[in-house]
């Protein structure tokens, strides 16, 4: 009995340390696992300007849907990303944990409960024509930050209007992380995201971390 209660607090002690080096959180979506296709709570907002982004997604796995959920981040332009599982540091077996593989959650059964971290990283933009970066961009260095252009007339419109279109280069707009059962390939589950400019949050009903 003392054993079980040693590796049970040392469990908890880990874990706790853990979560201290986890990645930051920048917002929190909590949705339902449906065969008939669930939904999350609310949409997750994010403030445009950043390097990366974290979400946290939570998700409870409604009666009777059960097989594999293939994970993609969608929408334009395409965000860099990677997923994450929060699998306990050290297992105790109190609750099933599905598998997660190449973006895979394999094995989810009814009142399952799963926790991802999804780590994204946007691309940058041509502030006035919004093109994602490419290596034979030109780039343009204005008050301590790099700007990077698709070509001359973009660069030189930037030149002279800066204000016009500085935040240009950060993405905006809608995303959704889809679940979709690997058999049907029928949406289970779609995490509403929402990239808004700096400033924008105030006003907006989404809710933010």
């Amino acid at each position: 009995m003392e054993k079980k209660i040693f590796f049970f607090s040392l469990a908890v002690c880990i874990s706790l340390l853990a979560a201290t080096y986890r990645w930051t959180d920048s917002a929190h979506s909590i949705g339902l696992i449906k065969a008939s296709g669930g939904q999350a709570r609310h949409a997750s907002t994010f403030e445009s300007g950043n390097d990366l982004y974290t979400l946290i997604a939570t998700a409870t796995v409604i009666p009777p849907y059960r097989g594999d959920a293939r994970i993609v981040l969608e929408g334009s332009p395409e965000i860099d990303y990677r997923i994450h599982s929060s699998d306990p540091v050290i297992d105790l077996g109190i609750r099933r944990q599905p598998r997660l593989r190449d973006n895979v959650l394999y094995d989810l059964q009814p009142k399952d409960r799963i926790a991802l971290w999804v780590v994204m990283k946007p691309p940058v933009l041509d502030p006035v024509c919004n093109m994602a970066y490419q290596k034979e961009f030109t780039k343009e260095h204005l008050d301590g930050k790099d700007y990077f252009f698709c070509s001359d007339g973009c660069r030189t419109a930037f030149k002279a209007e800066p204000g016009k279109y500085r935040g240009g280069e950060s993405i905006r707009g809608n995303y959704t992380l889809a679940f979709y059962d690997t058999k049907t390939d029928k949406a289970v589950l779609r995490v509403p995201l929402i990239f808004k400019g700096k400033g924008e949050l105030k006003d907006a009903g989404e809710h933010h971390h």
